[in-house]
C-alpha cells in the first residue's frame, strides 16, 4: 500500500533534550526488528517447536511447567563450538602421548593395569588417570566426529542439494556445470587435511603390527612409533600386492639396527617410508602443512640424497630402493622420471647378474641371499613387464633364471592395519608364496604382449597384430577361469587375491589398446565389448574390498586400474545400468585415491571435464561423488 502525499510529509515536533547523563552511552529510540534466535533449549529441539530463545526458561517451557535448558555449544555455527571440539581434540591428542608413554615403558604392572581397562572399555577418564594423562574430560567420540566432518572438512562453505540429490557446493568459483563454462573453468586446489582431523579413536587405540627402530635408518625422524606405523601399513597394503623383497629377512634386519646389513639400508628404509606415507594420515608424514600430496615427500628426498652418495656393497637393497622410488615418482605423475628410475634398477639388477645363473655355486650361496636374490629378481621383471606395457614401451629384461618356487613357501598371516575401531577382524593367511607364484604366471603373458607392442613399432600390420595377440588373449582368459572368480573371492576377500585378477582384467584392456588401429577404430568390433566387460568385473572386485575394508586404506597399485576402467566406462554411462553402477563404483575409488595421489585427483578432473565436454547425463551419486574431491581445500604444492 503505497503512502499519501499528506502523510508522507507530516512533521513531528521535535523532543526536548533530556537530562545529561554521566559515561552513558547514547542509544536509539528507533525500534528495532525482533532477532532470530539461533538457540533453541533442548526441550523445545526435542519437541520440534519454536523457542522464545535464552533466557530461560523460555515461553514454551513456562507455559507448559517444563524444566528448560540451553546448550549452545551444541550449534555447531558458533564458536564455542569450535573452540569445544579444538580442546576435545587436545586432550584425545594428550591421552594419545601418555598412552604411548606408558605401552613403551617397563613398568609390567602398569601396563597390565591400562591393559585390562582397555579389555574391559574402561572409559577414557579412567584410563586418563591410569596413565597419568593431564586431560580429564572427553566428548562423545560419534558427536566429535560429526562435528569435525562439518567443520574442518566443509569448513564455511555450506552445501546446497540439487534436485537429483547430488551434493554441489555453493561457492561459484567451483568446477562448472555446464560445457559452455569450460573455457573459464578454473585450476583445482588440491585437498588439505586439518591438523586436528587426525586425532581420531583408530590413532587412539593404534598399535603397529611391527616394531621396528627410526634409529639408525633415517634422520628425517627419530620417532619409533611413527617408523614401525608405516612399516606395518607398508606390509599390509603394499607389499603383498608387489613383493619386492622379503618381509622376514628384512624386518628381521631392520630390528638389528646394523648398518652393515647385506639385506635393510638406510636408502630402502627411507624408499619404503616415502611409499608407506601415502596410506597415512599421521600429520608428520606431511613434508608442508596442509597439503596432503606433500605426504612422504621428506623420506623421499631423503633416499634421493642416499642414492646419490650409496656404495656398491648394497646392491639388492640398492635395487628393491629403486623400485620403490619409481612407484613413487609413478604416483607424483612423473611419468618419465619414473620410467628412467626402473631403467637403472633393471641394469644394476643385469650388472649383479639377477637374470644370468649366479656366479657362485648354490651350494655356497646362502638360502637368504639366494631367496632375496630370486624375489628382487621376479619383481624387477614383473614391474618393467607391467608398466611397459602401460607406456607401451619396451623393457630390456629377460625371464629370471632361478624359479620363482626358489622364494619359499613362508607365509604370514594378514589382517587389516589399522582396524578402523573393528576389533573383529580374523586373521588369514596373506597367501603370499601363492599370490608370487600367479603374479610371475601372468607376468610371462604380459611378456609376450610386449613382444606385439615391439612389432607394432616396427609397423607390422594391425591384422597380423590381431592374430599374433589371439593366443596371449586366451592365456589371459585361461588364468581368469581357473584362478579363485568373484563369489569364491566374496567368501574369503584378501586384497591381494582381488589385486591379481584385476591385474588380469587391466592386461587385457592394455591388449586392447595395442591392436587399436587410430584410422580405422571400428576394424576390431569386439574390443570395445571384451575392454568394457573387464571394467566391470574391475568394479565388482573393488566393490568387495570396499564392503570389506572401506576406502580408507586402498592398494597403491590399483591406480592404474581405476584410471583405466573409469575411461572406458565414461563412454559406457548411458548406455546399460550395469555401465553406470560400474562407472560409480570407480568413482568412489578414485576420489578416495584422488585424496592422496595428484596424478589421480587430476585423472578426476580430467574425467569430469571430458563429460562436461561431451554433454553426457553422469549418475547423479558419480556427481556427489565428484562434489566430495571439490570441497578440500589447499594451495598447490
Amino acid at each position: 500500500m503505497k503512502m499519501r502525499p499528506l502523510e508522507n510529509t507530516k512533521q513531528f515536533p521535535a523532543l526536548a533534550p533530556g537530562p545529561p547523563r554521566m559515561f552513558s552511552p547514547q542509544t536509539s529510540t528507533a525500534v528495532s526488528r525482533p532477532k532470530k534466535n539461533s538457540t533453541a533449549c533442548l526441550a523445545c529441539k526435542a519437541a520440534k517447536r519454536k523457542c522464545s530463545g535464552p533466557d530461560a526458561p523460555c515461553k514454551a517451557c513456562r507455559s507448559t511447567n517444563t524444566e528448560c535448558l540451553f546448550d549452545p555449544t551444541r550449534d555447531l555455527r558458533r564458536k564455542v563450538a569450535v573452540k569445544r571440539m579444538i580442546q576435545e581434540l587436545t586432550n584425545y591428542k594428550d591421552l594419545l602421548e601418555s598412552l604411548l608413554i606408558t605401552l613403551g615403558s617397563t613398568d609390567k604392572l602398569k601396563f597390565e593395569t591400562v591393559m585390562d581397562l582397555i579389555r574391559n572399555k574402561a572409559s577414557f577418564e579412567d584410563i586418563a588417570h591410569a596413565v597419568g594423562c593431564p586431560a580429564t574430560t572427553f566428548g562423545n567420540p560419534q558427536e566429535l566426529s560429526n562435528a569435525s566432518k562439518l567443520i574442518f572438512e566443509y569448513g564455511e562453505h555450506p552445501m546446497e542439494t540439487a534436485r537429483n540429490g547430488a551434493r554441489r557446493p555453493s561457492d561459484p568459483d567451483n568446477i562448472p556445470s555446464s560445457p559452455e563454462e569450460i573455457p573459464h573453468m578454473k585450476a583445482p586446489k588440491w585437498p588439505a587435511v586439518s591438523p586436528y582431523a587426525r586425532v581420531t579413536l583408530e590413532s587412539l587405540c593404534d598399535i603397529p603390527l611391527f616394531e621396528v627402530p627410526a634409529k639408525p635408518w633415517t634422520k628425517v625422524t627419530d620417532d619409533g612409533y611413527l617408523v614401525s606405523h608405516l612399516v606395518s601399513l607398508y606390509f599390509t597394503w603394499d607389499h603383498p600386492c608387489s613383493q619386492l623383497l622379503d618381509q622376514r629377512i628384512f624386518l628381521e634386519h631392520m630390528k638389528l639396527g646394523d648398518r652393515r646389513s647385506e639385506f635393510c639400508t638406510p636408502l630402502l628404509v627411507n624408499s619404503i617410508l616415502s611409499m608407506a606415507s601415502a596410506y597415512s594420515d599421521h600429520p608428520d608424514v606431511l613434508s608442508t602443512p596442509e597439503n596432503v600430496f606433500s605426504r612422504g615427500q621428506n623420506f623421499f628426498h631423503e633416499a634421493q640424497r642416499l642414492w646419490e652418495v650409496e656404495d656398491d656393497d648394497h646392491d639388492l637393497p640398492n635395487i628393491q630402493a629403486l623400485l620403490l622410488m619409481c612407484c613413487v615418482f609413478k604416483y607424483q605423475g612423473r611419468v618419465k622420471k619414473s620410467w628412467m628410475v626402473l631403467s637403472q634398477a633393471v641394469q644394476l639388477a643385469r650388472d649383479i647378474g639377477l637374470f644370468d645363473a649366479p656366479a657362485v655355486s648354490k651350494n655356497k650361496l646362502l638360502p637368504d641371499m639366494e631367496r632375496v636374490r630370486t624375489i628382487t629378481a621376479w619383481g624387477v621383471f614383473n614391474m618393467s613387464t607391467q608398466m611397459s606395457i602401460e607406456l607401451q614401451k619396451i623393457a630390456q629384461v629377460t625371464y629370471p633364471t632361478s624359479d620363482v618356487k626358489l622364494c619359499g613357501n613362508e607365509d604370514f598371516d594378514w589382517t587389516p592395519y589399522p582396524r578402523s575401531n573393528k576389533i573383529t577382524y580374523d586373521k588369514k593367511p596373506a597367501g603370499l608364496p601363492g599370490v608370487r607364484e600367479e603374479l610371475a604366471s601372468m607376468t610371462r603373458i604380459l611378456f609376450d604382449v610386449q613382444k606385439i607392442v615391439s612389432e607394432k613399432n616396427r609397423g607390422t600390420s594391425f591384422d597380423e597384430l590381431r592374430r599374433k595377440a589371439e593366443e596371449p588373449f586366451d592365456r589371459l582368459n585361461s588364468w581368469l577361469q581357473r584362478s579363485p572368480g568373484v563369489p569364491e573371492i566374496q567368501q574369503n576377500p584378501v586384497p591381494q587375491v582381488l589385486l591379481l585378477r584385476i591385474k588380469c582384467h587391466q592386461a587385457i584392456i592394455y591388449l586392447f589398446d595395442i591392436l587399436n588401429d587410430p584410422h580405422q577404430p571400428e576394424s576390431f568390433p569386439h574390443a570395445e565389448f571384451h575392454q568394457v566387460n573387464s571394467a566391470h568385473e574391475t568394479a565388482e572386485c573393488l566393490r568387495i574390498h570396499r564392503q570389506s575394508y572401506g576406502l580408507k586404506h586402498i592398494p597403491s597399485e590399483l591406480v592404474d586400474a581405476i584410471q583405466t576402467g573409469l575411461r572406458i566406462l565414461l563412454h559406457q554411462v548411458e548406455k546399460s545400468d550395469q555401465s553406470r553402477q560400474a562407472f560409480v563404483e570407480l568413482c568412489r575409488f578414485g576420489t578416495a585415491l584422488g585424496h592422496r595421489f595428484k596424478q589421480t585427483a587430476e585423472t578426476i578432473q580430467e574425467i569430469r571435464k571430458n563429460a562436461l565436454q561431451l554433454n553426457l547425463q553422469l549418475p547423479p551419486e558419480a556427481i556427489a561423488i565428484f562434489d566430495d574431491l571439490e570441497q578440500w581445500r589447499s594451495v598447490d604444492p
